[in-house]
């Protein structure tokens, strides 16, 4: 089984950055009192325009968006007040911690710093553990904050119950599910299934069986029938799930220390609404992503994130010689029955570094722009997010970027997140790594176990009896062993 657990990337003391760097005031700073105002005397027409760096993880649409976005702002209200960003991708999410783990170690002078980063919560909390975040309460009036989404200004205050906001939200996405309606329409007409049936994991979970069952009939080999369905995310199906059973997996007290409850009964009702369809056939996960696997034929449906919805394909392509035309349905996720209707909560948001003061005032006038209504609803939604104001997070916000009914996957993110209650992964250092140890135990056991199923129902073992050796008590009892001491582990060294 592939060792899930990896250590994190030591953060020392940042003293050359430290030596560099200036505290911010605790006043409330208005545009007014900018001292890039030119009625404060700021910078002339004449002078070069301070140049503020963003480091970001973006990649495709979100990338052309934010790219689009910085040339009106830079073209437009950064030419008035003498400022001009300039956008840096590092690389994937991963490569980007890594460079702000290893400023110090660098020796990187000041003015290599980026002024403005994407961030996820655990690598904020290692920043902000070292000083390096600016507490952005300073900068932001409480009128400015009455007009973003009280739950987006939450998880970027890193679970202090009295912090500042220290991840500014800039645009927001949950799950949803994803099926190819072509192929769905054939296998319901068969088989009388209706799409109602989806609104519960447990509802899904017999579909699964009903379609693996439907297309082993249709040809003469026996047990050869296909998965249903899949995930992206095996560790927001554990965190979601165990929420809407009533417990929260990984939590934080109000001085922010980090606690465990993983009751045994919630990890069953979680196992066995994945591990076991999984070394059954129902679901299965074979390439990068789910929509890989639509487009292969390999499943129907599957569970992602609401800003990826660009990426189902428009066919699916057995061979050279077999491919038909598809298209899509949007719902949303399933939800446990009779559990409490929990929402994902993630996406984009942004942090200013510690510095120079007219560079943290450029930075933060900028991100007062890129949060503005309308600048706000055009950047989100054109990067297939939901904008994060409350006066924005509608569908008529919706309506006016994409044309009315035009965006169902965004319409269905809006609605789902504004019926459901949200939830947002904890404030932890090590949350990435807990992320993993929740996302890979799981997925690559029930693979590895499938696998040796199918090994040996190809030797003459019948499906049942090979199902049996691993859908039993006590395979369960070693897997909750497992990760229960690797999560105890990480959160000790957190």
């Amino acid at each position: 089984m592939k060792k899930s657990i990896i250590q994190i990337l030591e953060l020392p003391v940042l003293l050359t950055m430290a030596l560099g760097l200036l505290a911010c005031g605790t006043k409330v700073v208005s545009s007014a009192e900018s001292p890039f105002s030119k009625e404060r005397g700021g910078f002339s027409v004449k002078e070069e325009p301070l140049e503020i760096t963003v480091w970001t993880y973006f990649s495709g649409i979100q990338q052309e968006a934010f790219q689009r976005t910085i040339n009106r702002f830079n073209e437009g209200r950064g030419k008035d007040i003498g400022v001009e960003v300039k956008a840096y991708n590092p690389g994937s999410t991963l490569d980007l911690q890594n460079n702000l783990y290893g400023i110090n170690q660098k020796k990187l002078a000041q003015g290599d710093y980026p002024d403005i980063v994407s961030l996820h919560t655990d690598t904020a909390m290692i920043l902000e553990e070292e000083g390096v975040l600016t507490d952005l309460d300073s900068y932001f009036s409480k009128e400015d904050w009455s007009a973003f989404v009280p739950s987006f200004l939450e998880e970027g205050r890193l679970g202090r119950k009295y912090g500042g906001v220290k991840i500014l939200p800039v645009a927001k996405s949950t799950e949803l599910l994803y099926i190819n309606k072509t192929d769905w329409d054939s296998f319901a007409e068969a088989t009388g299934t209706s799409l109602s049936e989806l609104s519960t994991k447990e509802g899904l979970l017999n579909v699964a069986e009903k379609y693996y069952r439907y297309t082993d009939s249709l040809t003469e080999t026996p047990d050869d029938g296909k998965a249903f369905y899949g995930i992206d995310d095996y560790a927001n199906y554990m965190l979601v799930g165990a929420r809407e059973l009533g417990v929260n997996l990984i939590s934080v007290d109000e001085e922010g220390n980090p606690k465990v409850q993983f009751p045994k009964e919630v990890m069953k009702t979680l196992w066995d609404n994945l591990y076991v369809p999984i070394i059954k056939g129902y679901f299965t996960s074979e390439g990068r992503f789910r929509s890989d696997d639509v487009k292969t034929g390999d499943i129907l449906a599957y569970t992602a994130s609401s800003a990826s919805s660009v990426y189902f394909p428009k066919e699916v392509i057995i061979s050279d010689r077999e491919q038909h035309a598809i298209t899509d349905i949007v719902l949303p996720a399933p939800h446990f029955e009779g559990g409490e209707e929990i929402a994902m909560q993630q996406g984009i948001g942004m942090g200013v570094v510690q510095g120079n003061k007219k560079r943290v005032e450029a930075s933060v006038q900028f991100l007062k722009w890129l949060t503005s209504y309308e600048e706000n609803a055009q950047f989100a939604i054109s990067a297939e997010y939901l904008p994060v104001r409350v006066d924005s997070f509608t569908v008529e916000a919706i309506d006016k970027e994409k044309g009315s009914g035009m965006d169902p996957s965004l319409e269905k993110a809006l609605s789902t997140m504004s019926s459901n209650t949200l939830y947002f992964t904890p404030s932890i250092i090590n949350l990435a790594e807990i992320r993993k140890a929740l996302e890979y135990e799981l997925q690559d056991k029930a693979l590895s176990d499938r696998y040796k199923i199918e090994t040996a129902m190809a030797s003459g073992v019948s499906r049942e009896d090979a199902i049996a050796e691993y859908d039993n008590d006590e395979n369960f009892e070693q897997y909750y062993e497992t990760i229960l001491q690797e999560i105890n582990y990480l959160l000790s060294d957190s």
